[in-house]
């Protein structure tokens, strides 16, 4: 299980890595080293923010909001056949697509990396 996740993560990271290329060439048009820590700085920053948003979502925090949202905005409505379609629908956390945390952690590690490289030259050149 453990290789499992550990393939999983390495894949993601190649892709994400990948992907930090791709872009840094697209936007800056060159791939130098500071392109490259800067593009993979906003690449992990987004993959850790998307897959804690989906994570803390899943774990049912907006529910309670939404719940409140609802009854509130039904109750001021004149129908009442809007709270039994209110109290039926689905609460967010159900709706959020599963996120494992190989995500993350790929996110992670390149974040790591991208920090290693900057302090290693700017220490050393």
């Amino acid at each position: 299980m453990l290789v499992k996740h550990l393939r999983q993560s390495t894949i993601y990271f190649l892709i994400f890595l990948a992907l930090t290329l791709l872009i840094s060439l697209v936007y800056y048009r060159t791939i130098n080293l500071l392109t490259f820590i800067n593009t993979s700085f906003a690449v992990s920053s987004v993959m850790i923010f998307v897959s804690l948003f989906v994570f803390i979502t899943q774990k049912g925090f907006f529910d309670g909001i939404t719940y409140g949202f609802r009854r509130i905005f039904a109750t001021k409505q004149a129908l009442k056949e809007m709270e039994h379609d209110v109290r039926n629908m689905r609460p967010p956390s159900e709706l959020a697509a599963p996120i494992r945390l190989t995500t993350m952690f790929s996110g992670a590690c390149i974040l790591f990396l991208c920090m290693m490289f900057s302090l290693y030259f700017f220490y050393n050149f």
